[in-house]
């Protein structure tokens, strides 16, 4: 049994070397770069194309080290992605959260860890079960981080899978059009897969070990993407062959572009109201049939079921539906809740029962073991403690049946797929993202709905405070677009088509057995090293 241990740690060395510190700053780098990036709200050219290589630095620098040498330099890369990712929550922490600079650094940095904890294990566990058994590391790689991107849809504090991988890809959608097939995770594992053999080949080449194997990994790496594009083709012609068309009708997306730290001022309520209401009035002369506000754009409070059947701003009659966000109460067993949701007033200004959002922001919207983190409690201040909605609702709006995404809903798959499953022949994304100032949130928040409109072949249309208001046709493509962080409304007459979506009827549950097939191969692993010897492989 020593003679085993001897050979695992055969390949250890020093933790720092030029090498490894070249490559963890390398992927680093790219792992926010190749998701939309803005400084200063100048926005950085479009890189998502590196994604396809972004992790071969990192895999080759890991490669021959000791387990804890692997972990720790997955981690610090990750980490350098995920500031780079996700330097706009200070923003919101400093101006809206009541946090101090350290503070919020320090806040900022617990979640980074976090969510580089996992992408650690997960990458570095490959390439150690790679060197142990005759696994070839091209198939762990998409197996293991799928399986990242998988927890972080439900971990930590209910999800939280901001910019993973295969996000980068919003400006190259059409190329994937099988995505209404696989889903999100499907377009990751490929990447993974990608990057695996062009590693495995690299290594290869640099090792001067089995060149025929090296020249197989580069000419599979190049068939697969030719078959992707194939198979984008394929999908784009069913899509066609098979979508259902309604009526063209006309919309309007009200963005009123009001700072935050006026948002909530009392003195500040009807002037913001008086916005949204010019803007709806000039949008429905330009045509308009139905209109939507953003996220919690009523800036006054509404009671249910109290303002259920009332009239909408004392109206005997509106001149287009609104559909808008709004906070409202409700008395549930005694206690007062409150939820962020979506209120529809109809053409003679009668208002319906709202949608509750489901799916809250942590730290944002509630905060999470608040019995432990009350000195956080700041963080939720400017928006108090909502309470999750339980319902899933469509708003029937002149024979449009509406589905709701509520700002932060839109980043899990399931809540549109199961919108689009209900009979849903558009999803309104209703957002306010105007806590992070001119930065990189905007442009990687509307990725999401991206991926949502082709996954299941819908219409999405995003209104929001200060930007991105879009719609986005069911080929995840941006069709039209307004200017951010400017006053306005965009219009636009939609035909309305939605199609089969074999995505929307099955959802991810090949993706579980993803997630099986990684915990069966590190079991077996651990079993081998008991059994011994191992003998590295590459």
């Amino acid at each position: 049994m020593a003679k085993v241990v001897q050979n695992i740690e055969e390949y250890t060395g020093k933790l720092f070397t030029q090498s490894s510190v070249n490559a963890l700053i390398l992927t680093g780098i790219l792992m926010f770069l190749i998701h939309p990036f803005a400084l200063f709200g100048y926005e950085f050219p479009d890189l998502g194309v590196l994604a396809w290589v972004h992790l071969i630095p990192l895999i080759i620098g890991i490669h021959r080290r000791k387990l804890t040498h692997k972990f720790l330099l997955c981690l610090l890369s990750c980490s350098i992605g995920y500031y780079g990712n996700m330097y706009w929550l200070l923003t919101a922490m400093l101006q809206f959260g009541g946090l101090n600079f350290f503070q919020a650094i320090i806040a900022l940095t617990v979640l980074i860890l976090l969510l580089s904890f996992i992408f650690a294990m997960l990458l570095s566990a490959a390439s150690w079960v790679n060197h142990l058994v005759k696994i070839p590391f091209f198939l762990l790689l998409p197996i293991f981080l799928t399986t990242r991107d998988v927890v972080l849809h439900n971990f930590p504090f209910n999800g939280f899978p901001w910019a993973i991988t295969p996000y980068s890809q919003g400006e190259w959608i059409q190329y994937f059009q099988w995505l209404d097939v696989t889903g999100v995770f499907g377009l990751g594992f490929f990447i993974y897969l990608i990057n695996g053999l062009l590693a495995d080949g690299i290594l290869l080449f640099i090792n001067h070990r089995q060149l025929d194997k090296m020249v197989s990994r580069f000419l599979v790496a190049f068939v697969l993407l030719l078959l992707s594009l194939y198979g984008s083709f394929l999908s784009s012609q069913n899509y066609e062959k098979y979508k259902v068309s309604a009526e063209s009708i006309n919309i309007g997306l009200v963005q009123p572009n009001i700072p935050q730290d006026q948002k909530w001022l009392p003195y500040k309520a009807q002037d913001n109201l008086n916005v949204h209401l010019r803007l709806t009035k000039r949008a429905v002369k330009d045509g308009a049939d139905i209109v939507f506000w953003p996220e919690t754009s009523f800036p006054y409070g509404l009671n249910y079921p109290k303002f259920v059947g009332e009239r909408f701003l004392n109206k005997e009659k509106l001149s287009s539906p609104i559909l808008f966000g709004a906070v409202v109460a409700e008395k549930i067993n005694g206690e007062i809740q409150i939820f962020n949701s979506v209120v529809h007033a109809d053409e003679s200004a009668r208002m319906h029962e709202p949608y509750r959002k489901i799916h809250l922001v942590p730290f944002g919207e509630y905060l999470p073991f608040e019995e432990h983190l009350g000195f956080l409690k700041s963080l939720t201040q400017g928006v108090g403690q909502f309470d999750p909605g339980r319902e899933y609702l469509l708003f029937n709006v002149k024979g449009v049946q509406l589905a709701t995404l509520i700002c932060f809903e839109d980043v899990f798959p399931q809540y549109a797929r199961l919108f689009a499953k209900m009979s849903g022949d558009m999803i309104i994304n209703y957002t306010n993202d105007a806590w992070y100032g001119k930065s990189s949130m905007h442009s990687q928040h509307t990725v999401y709905s991206q991926f949502r409109a082709l996954e299941n072949r819908r219409f999405v249309l995003r209104t929001t405070n200060n930007g991105m208001t879009a719609v986005i046709n069911p080929k995840g493509e941006i069709v039209k677009k307004f200017e951010q962080y400017k006053e306005g409304y965009l219009l636009s007459s939609i035909k309305i088509d939605k199609g089969y979506s074999i995505y929307t009827q099955i959802g991810d549950f090949w993706v579980f057995g993803i997630v099986m097939l990684c915990a069966l191969i590190l079991i077996y692993t651990v079993i081998k090293i008991k059994l011994g010897p191992v003998k590295k492989e590459f």
